[in-house]
């Protein structure tokens, strides 16, 4: 959902559900906040592809600019319809109004954090250093996990050259094309159940700065153009692999990124992945058209075992895939479309729209088929299993808000799985259902939600509950969240539950900021687990997730020192005991 539509901690907890770690939330954060959109210079395209506003939003902005010119305040911003006072609130550290110097001005940060966790051996321990000034872009990354090799186990970097409508970047990448159907080599900060969110808005090859060590593309990107015009991006990467070899090949693949035991070590970049690829595009003021091709392969021949759920998934050799995709706006209609083949000829599809008459008012539907042989490792498009394969499925979402303050979101999807799946013997299918409401009014609000999911295959349904109360008053935030899961399945019923009670204060002129939290669970298992969001880190989101019976207690301390400098310290306990510290330097 576009960032602008949803408070932070419910898009975390959403995402956590949906597979994402806590660094694509902070890198994607990161990323806004690094280089800020232009609210008036901005084009559609590029408004679309911040993925900060709704597209109603996005038309409303527009409209605005062509009648009335700039926008000269965020004052001015909230006034604009689609837009609130407590939206542009959210949205001001992530967008400029342009002519202002700190959006040019030359950034210099750097992060150290470490966690200390009882039973591990060792600290974790990560070190990021970030620059951008002029025509330039570079990142530095140094992490290690808990008993692997200290401060450089996992080394990445980067080093962008932007000028005019060209940009060169060598290191560390993503890439992001289409709906994802061939290319998507980044978590999209996006999510199926809001209605304007079912349409990916690709970007280009950007630098990755996430410690996480088997997505990045490693070598050299270029791209040429923007939104409007032609463009193009070509890339190629050579990355090591964790595999586990023998000698006709590799038997699996690992990921993990733990490279703490002797088997684990062995199996460190133990062979390479060779990757390269292009995409073109086209784009006018309402329609986009791109076509995306992309080649890969590993050093190592195939030796995996082959069963009936992963026969169709099996590759050696050079494989890839190419696709074509476009999107168009007409009035308050977005549609959007992306057809892919891979080099065997097996096919995928996607399509939909999205109708925007109104802010009150949004409604989305849209359909897939991923062949049960299409192949595509680098494949990101949306998919309710680990790959973009073996699924027919349609979905539609409804976003309404009646009266101020209350907004409710409806989301529907029916899926079929023609072939068999993991643990899966034979053609399945599943629905997916959840209903959302939400009221705010001035400093209180209240959030519930139910998610439904039943799944053919054991029959099972399993009904996910939450409840969010909000409260601001003065220089106290409080919040208290009540999350239930209802599984009923071959085995009876199952039952969770938990709440979590979070107190935040700012004191000597907002340079001491203090939070605690409380948390109470108790669930009949792993598959009756509660995620909820907690405080975390300066520039980091925490959404845990609880199962078996227990407490626990956690303390954050953030303090300010002048305007470059943040000390944060974070303690907790629930199985064991936990505690974290962090500095950041912004220069």
């Amino acid at each position: 959902m576009p960032l602008a539509a949803q408070d932070l901690a419910s898009l975390a907890e959403q995402m956590a559900q949906e597979g994402a770690l806590a660094e694509d939330v902070e890198d994607y954060l990161q990323q806004r906040r690094f280089r800020r959109l232009d609210i008036n210079a901005a084009l559609r395209g590029e408004l679309e592809e911040s993925g900060l506003l709704s597209p109603f939003q996005i038309a409303s902005l527009l409209d605005y600019r062509k009648e009335y010119g700039r926008v000269l305040s965020l004052p001015e911003l909230s006034m604009i319809d689609g837009f609130t006072p407590a939206l542009v609130q959210l949205l001001s550290p992530y967008v400029t109004l342009g002519g202002d110097s700190d959006a040019v001005a030359r950034r210099l940060e750097l992060r150290s954090r470490y966690k200390y966790k009882q039973g591990q051996d060792g600290l974790y321990q990560y070190n990021r250093v970030l620059y951008e000034g002029g025509h330039w872009q570079a990142g530095l990354l140094a992490e290690s996990d808990a008993g692997e090799k200290p401060l450089t186990d996992y080394l990445g970097g980067y080093l962008r050259y932007e000028r005019g409508r060209a940009a060169l970047l060598l290191g560390d990448y993503t890439a992001c094309f289409g709906q994802g159907l061939a290319l998507w080599s980044s978590y999209s900060f996006t999510s199926a159940t809001a209605p304007a969110s079912v349409m990916r808005r690709p970007g280009r090859t950007s630098p990755y700065k996430s410690s996480d060590e088997t997505r990045a593309l490693r070598g050299v990107a270029f791209n040429w153009g923007n939104s409007r015009g032609p463009c193009l991006a070509a890339f190629a990467s050579i990355r090591g692999v964790d595999a586990h070899l023998t000698p006709d090949g590799y038997a699996s693949i690992q990921t993990t990124g733990y490279h703490r035991t002797l088997y684990e070590k062995a199996c460190k970049n133990a062979m390479r992945e060779y990757l390269f690829g292009a995409n073109l595009g086209y784009g006018w003021e309402n329609v986009r058209l791109g076509v995306t091709a992309v080649a890969y392969s590993f050093s190592e021949h195939n030796a995996r075992k082959e069963y009936d759920y992963n026969r169709y998934q099996m590759y050696d050799g050079w494989r890839g895939n190419l696709s074509a995709d476009i999107a168009a706006a007409a009035g308050h209609w977005r549609f959007f479309a992306e057809a892919a083949l891979d080099s065997g000829c097996s096919p995928a599809a996607v399509a939909g729209a999205v109708w925007t008459p109104s802010y009150s008012f949004e409604l989305s539907f849209a359909a897939r088929y991923y062949d049960k042989a299409y192949i595509a490792p680098h494949a990101g498009a949306y998919s309710t299993i680990s790959t973009v394969s073996n699924q027919e499925a349609a979905l539609l979402s409804l976003l309404l808000r009646p009266v101020r303050g209350l907004s409710v979101t409806s989301f529907t999807e029916a899926v079929h799985y023609p072939w068999l799946r993991y643990r899966v013997n034979g053609p399945s299918s599943a629905v997916y259902e959840k209903l959302q409401a939400e009221y705010t009014a001035g400093s209180w609000s209240i959030s519930l939600q139910d998610y439904f999911v039943f799944q053919s295959s054991d029959l099972s349904r399993k009904h996910s509950l939450k409840a969010v109360g909000k409260l601001e008053k003065g220089r106290w935030n409080a919040s208290l969240r009540l999350g239930g899961v209802v599984l009923a399945s071959g085995g009876g019923l199952s039952f969770g539950k938990a709440a979590s009670l979070e107190c935040s204060g700012s004191f000597s002129r907002g340079r001491l900021l203090p939070t605690a939290g409380l948390s109470f669970y108790d669930t009949d298992g792993y598959a009756t687990r509660i995620y909820l969001y907690a405080s975390d880190l300066p520039y980091t989101m925490n959404f845990l997730y609880y199962y078996g019976k227990g407490i626990a207690a956690r303390g954050l301390v953030k303090f300010k020192i002048g305007k470059k400098c943040v000390l944060s310290a974070l303690a907790a306990f629930s199985a064991g005991f936990e505690c974290r510290l962090q500095t950041d330097f912004n220069f």
